[in-house]
């Protein structure tokens, strides 16, 4: 999840890490944790996934490059309004990263459900790409080797329709597969970090 302005917020509690600051909790902490805790409840983004008969539409959207590849799965709530369940950004192997353009498309998608099979196992959804080869290698599976064979034969198993979304329309998914770079992967490294030393010491304080 993502929290606007997480730095500053957090900065009291963040103090609380470092090894010249004598550890005492003390009632300024204990409004910083109930403040922190409010913002969290507001602002979190993620739904759980809605299993019932008349649940909402479920969309997957994958984007991939030879350096990462970023998926968004999202439901329609009561309102008509499309909500996030998770996202992802993953960085393909080594060998992966050698792949052509379409195959490495190819095998996105067949990892993605592969670690979604779970979530989408009997769900019938709307898989959204930016690759028009890829819809095309899908509709028409007449493939060049082996793995991507196997691959098409996995993506099969589930219950899909797919639609082609113009790079220009498919920001979240297409960022997700892009590594920062310079002072923004500083910052996200930073904002990383600063978590889980917070959350660390929250649950020593809490146990």
């Amino acid at each position: 999840m993502f929290i606007k302005d997480f730095s500053q917020v957090a900065a009291p509690l963040r103090r609380l890490t470092r090894e010249d600051v004598l550890w005492k909790w003390d009632e300024k902490f204990e409004e910083e944790v109930i403040k922190l805790s409010k913002i969290v409840g507001e602002e979190i983004t993620l739904k759980t996934l809605n299993y019932d008969k008349d649940s909402g539409k479920i969309k997957l959207a994958i984007s991939s490059i030879y350096i990462a590849a970023g998926a968004v799965l999202m439901q329609e709530d009561e309102n008509g309004k499309y909500r996030t369940v998770l996202y992802e950004s993953v960085t393909p192997s080594r060998e992966e990263s050698k792949y052509s353009q379409p195959k490495l498309e190819l095998c996105v998608v067949a990892r993605r459900l592969k670690t979604l099979q779970t979530i989408l196992w009997w769900k019938h959804f709307e898989l959204q790409a930016d690759a028009k080869a890829l819809i095309k290698m899908i509709n028409t599976p007449c493939l060049a080797n082996a793995p991507m064979t196997r691959w098409m034969a996995y993506i099969q198993i589930f219950s899909f329709y797919l639609v082609h979304k113009p790079g220009k329309t498919f920001t979240i998914p297409d960022r997700l597969s892009r590594i920062p770079k310079g002072e923004e992967e500083k910052k996200v490294k930073e904002m990383i970090l600063m978590k889980m030393n917070i959350g660390s010491n929250l649950i020593q304080h809490l146990a």
